[in-house]
């Protein structure tokens, strides 16, 4: 009788003992699977991409690369040529030749110039009969003038990023060579009124000016607008437009001018 007893005490010992350690793994693994969710909740899981990052931010809300088409690759219009304007090559497989006088390209496609930062962007070449006057590559429509100009200067023999009365030369870079393809970049921030210019993905000038015309109408390649009329034809080649509604960085600029995204 008494080693029956023995046993059975030693049955509900052990028992008791096994409940304990299950109830211990259950509330470990409770544990470590609330610390994990809170980990993630706090800082998301790690390595995660930011929704911005990449190649894919550089597209822009409008993308023309004019690759023997006015065909958008980011936006919700494709470009139309007007006038004299014929397909060529380009650095990236094809251009937009512009003769000078009447031909460009109406992108359909605006920017809030008057009340949101903006950049716009464009590979270009020259011609030697470009090297004099103002010339035109990209700008925007409004009412008399054009709410920007980013161009070539004969006046300053190098390109600018302008507004009607303001004029931000490409002062760090070397005077532009006809027949040879440069990528041009033009930015503004309304906190500060600063506007940029970078020339083949490097800071070229920087100045405060507000501009002053508001938009009407598209951003068109190859021309601008003065005095309620079309000006400063693009004479040359233009490639790889890109429109942005926001500021882009210097790095961001740099990294546009080595490669076009993806």
């Amino acid at each position: 009788m008494t080693r029956r007893w023995s046993l059975i005490t030693t049955i509900a010992v052990l028992t008791v003992a096994l409940a304990f350690v299950v109830a211990q793994l259950v509330r470990g693994q409770g544990a470590g699977e609330a610390g994990k969710a809170g980990k993630e909740q706090a800082g998301g899981k790690s390595g995660a991409p930011s929704p911005s990052s990449g190649a894919g931010s550089l597209r822009g809300i409008g993308w023309w690369p004019l690759h023997r088409s006015g065909t958008a690759k980011a936006g919700e219009h494709d470009a139309v040529v007007n006038g004299g304007g014929q397909w060529t090559d380009g650095p990236e497989g094809g251009a937009l030749r512009l003769d000078g006088t009447s031909g460009y390209a109406d992108t359909g496609s605006r920017l809030d110039t008057a009340g949101k930062d903006y950049s716009v962007a464009a590979r270009v070449r020259l011609t030697p009969e470009d090297l004099n006057g103002f010339h035109t590559v990209l700008s925007q429509d409004g009412d008399q003038a054009s709410t920007f100009y980013l161009q070539y200067s004969g006046q300053d023999q190098n390109f600018a990023f302008s507004f009607t009365g303001a004029r931000t030369v490409a002062e760090k870079a070397e005077q532009p060579q006809a027949g040879r393809w440069y990528h041009l970049t033009g930015t503004y921030r309304q906190k500060g009124h600063r506007m940029r210019i970078y020339v083949d993905g490097r800071p070229a000038g920087s100045r405060q000016a507000v501009g002053t015309v508001k938009p009407t109408g598209d951003v068109v390649v190859g021309r601008g607008k003065f005095g309620g009329k079309a000006a400063d034809h693009w004479k040359g080649d233009v490639s790889d437009v890109h429109l942005y509604d926001r500021e882009l960085t210097p790095g961001e600029v740099s990294s546009l001018s080595s490669r076009e995204p993806g």
